[in-house]
């Protein structure tokens, strides 16, 4: 094989070394974010309930309902 082969293939070897790891650093933080997404996915449904639950609290009479277009 010649030399200039050698360097392409050794450029595409460390390139795709580059890629791959920016590839894992990219999915490390899909992750992270999926996981804080349903956190606050949680806590806004939690929070949700509570002020449901105030307004019912508050307002006895009050029903919380949908519009029309739900």
């Amino acid at each position: 094989m010649s030399a200039e082969f050698n360097n392409r293939l050794e450029k595409l070897e460390i390139d795709l070394a580059h890629a791959t790891h920016t590839i894992d650093e990219l999915n490390g933080v899909v992750v992270e974010q999926g996981k804080q997404i349903d956190r606050l996915t949680r806590k806004l449904l939690n929070m949700t309930d509570q002020v449901e639950e105030l307004i019912e609290n508050v307002l006895p009479g009050h029903q919380i309902e949908k519009p029309p277009h739900y």
